[in-house]
């Protein structure tokens, strides 16, 4: 099933609303990074509303590492993480990958592994063989989940590969927010990087989708918080 979740720039300047369509079937996982105020955790949201609505049987399972008030509104939610608790969401969406892969659970619902900042996490780790036992749990997920639907999405500031495991080209969904540094251009947007024009302002960004067809995008509004948030506690919950 497509997902509406941006708005194709290029046609907005047209006076013309033309949704971009994101399809998890052929694109299953997500990465969206910018720096701080580029409108990542907004995006996120908006995302996480149309995951939850356009999939109504949809497990959503999210890691806010940041801890800050953004997803508040979640506490108490099974299947919300914060800060060190992190770790047991990881595990959890983990084993039910597993599950899957193994035959024991033969169900189909999408379910999403959502980590807002996989890479401070990564960061928070001092225990080297814990931490490639995260980053390979993780990776796992980027290049097999595919088939079980399971899907992973990220929202960090940075994108480099030393926190993917060499999985990082497993994102096939690629959305920077912002106006991006030279070095995270280079990370993600490399061919099209002379493409990608300096006057990016917050909610507006560029996309790719499996390694091409990059895109202007910008983020719609959010017209109703409350409808919002409650949407994705469905998702968080059900």
């Amino acid at each position: 099933m497509g997902i509406n979740i941006l708005y194709d720039e290029k046609w907005l300047t047209l006076g013309i609303t033309r949704f971009i369509t994101w399809l998890p079937a052929e694109a299953p996982h997500a990465v969206v990074c910018g720096s701080t105020g580029s409108g990542k955790t907004y995006f996120s949201k908006l995302l996480l509303g149309k995951l939850s609505l356009y999939e109504p049987d949809a497990k959503i399972y999210l890691n806010d590492f940041k801890g800050d008030d953004d997803f508040l509104f979640l506490s108490g939610c099974k299947r919300f993480y914060r800060y060190d608790a992190c770790k047991d969401g990881l595990q959890q969406f983990y084993e039910q990958f597993q599950s899957r892969q193994s035959g024991e659970d033969k169900s189909r619902n999408m379910l999403i592994l959502f980590f807002d900042e996989w890479a401070a996490y990564c960061n928070s780790i001092d225990d080297k063989k814990q931490l490639e036992a995260e980053k390979k749990k993780l990776a796992n997920c980027l290049m097999l989940g595919r088939s079980f639907r399971c899907h992973v999405a990220i929202s960090q500031q940075r994108c480099d590969a030393i926190y993917f495991s060499a999985a990082r080209d497993n994102f096939n969904l690629v959305i920077g927010l912002g106006n991006l540094s030279e070095e995270a251009k280079n990370m993600l947007f490399h061919e099209f990087k002379k493409d990608m024009l300096p006057d990016r302002k917050r909610g507006t960004g560029y996309m790719l989708t499996n390694g091409a067809n990059l895109t202007s995008i910008q983020v719609p509004a959010i017209t109703n918080w409350q409808k919002l948030h409650d949407t994705i506690k469905y998702g968080v919950t059900r």
